[in-house]
């Protein structure tokens, strides 16, 4: 059985709580029921402090959506806060949400 699959940015948060309010994403093709697959490529705008930036580290391992690696329950994403020397790590993404019909390995 599969991993549930993040759909675009909707259920992301930082380590802070700080939800996510957009995504970048190369993937215009691939959809769940509710929105575009979120994919390694997607770049996460995050609302408020600490955390501003987050993207992917460990995508699924086997599925894919437009040759890019697809974001299931089990893939690991990083949030980055400003900082004088320009952003530095500041907690995990955590996906609350993924979409329960949509699921992959």
């Amino acid at each position: 059985m599969g991993s549930p699959v993040q759909c675009a940015g909707i259920g992301l948060t930082d380590s802070a709580a700080s939800t996510a309010t957009s995504v970048v994403s190369a993937n215009l093709r691939a959809k769940c029921p509710s929105a575009a697959l979120a994919t390694v490529a997607d770049i996460v705008t995050l609302s408020g402090s600490p955390s501003v930036l987050g993207n992917w580290l460990v995508p699924a391992l086997r599925c894919k959506a437009g040759g890019l690696p697809v974001i299931n329950s089990s893939s690991v994403g990083i949030a980055y806060a400003p900082s004088p020397t320009g952003l530095t790590p500041s907690g995990p993404l955590r996906i609350n949400a993924p979409d329960q019909r949509t699921s992959c390995m």
